[in-house]
């Protein structure tokens, strides 16, 4: 009785036999375990980037350029009706040398900063116009009308009769000035979040929200933005690498 047991645990052992060709199973390590660091660091990267490069706006739309040669400016005094002579020109508040080209074109020097200039003619308000001076090549030229270019190098001043002071609308710089460091600084910080929910895996479309804005920030211009939509393209790639993306 007891050899006939031992023979039939021979047989069902040998009948269990795992075959030879057959192939083990092996726990499947992720290759994939270090991609959501990669991740994390191409959208930290380009936000950190655009950090920088809204800082740099706002030193550079701040700085004291008294070191840098004189540009050459036309300031343009019309009314509806003509062109102004006779003007008096004002750069916070020192009244600026100037020779009249014409046509209520003054030529005046100055060296690149922000400025507050105001415009006074007989018989019309005051005209007082905020304006950015970006360093550039003296008597820049459009080729078409020999003129300076309008809001860069060319600031037009249309006054109105009567007394008082009228406020016109600032220079496109001065507009860049104020939107765009605070936006870079904003989208930038969104960035960082979304490299943090990257790094922990919290959420698929989190990440890819964090990443986007993180182009938005415009880090260094060009190389940011490159390293985010990288950052994008890998997001959606391993996607299944966030536990909660089903979800999410």
């Amino acid at each position: 009785m007891i050899l006939k047991e031992e023979n039939n645990e021979k047989n069902l052992a040998q009948n269990t036999k795992i075959p030879v060709d057959y192939k083990q199973y092996k726990m499947e390590v992720s290759k994939n375990i270090m991609m959501p660091k990669i991740i994390a660091i191409l959208i930290l990267s380009s936000s950190i980037m655009g950090l920088l490069t809204g800082w740099s706006l706002v030193v550079g739309f701040n700085s004291d350029y008294e070191e840098y040669d004189d540009i050459s400016l036309e300031i343009v005094a019309r009314n509806t009706t003509s062109n102004l002579e006779n003007v008096t020109i004002l750069f916070d508040n020192i009244e600026m040398d100037y020779e009249y080209y014409g046509n209520g074109t003054y030529n005046v020097l100055a060296t690149p900063g922000k400025y507050m200039a105001k415009i006074m003619a007989p018989m019309h308000k005051n005209a007082s116009m905020e304006f950015f001076i970006a360093p550039q090549e003296s008597n820049l030229r459009l080729p078409d009308t020999d003129e300076g270019i309008e809001g860069i190098n060319r600031f037009t001043f249309i006054m109105e009769e009567g007394n008082g002071e009228i406020i016109l609308e600032e220079n496109v710089y001065l507009k860049i000035s104020f939107w765009c460091p605070n936006l870079m600084f904003l989208f930038s910080l969104i960035g960082i979040w979304g490299a943090w929910v990257t790094y922990t895996l919290q959420s698929y479309k989190n990440a890819q929200i964090g990443a986007f804005f993180s182009v938005l920030g415009m880090g260094f211009l060009i190389i940011g933005p490159i390293l985010s939509i990288v950052a994008l393209y890998y997001l959606k790639k391993h996607k299944n690498m966030f536990t909660a993306s089903f979800k999410n």
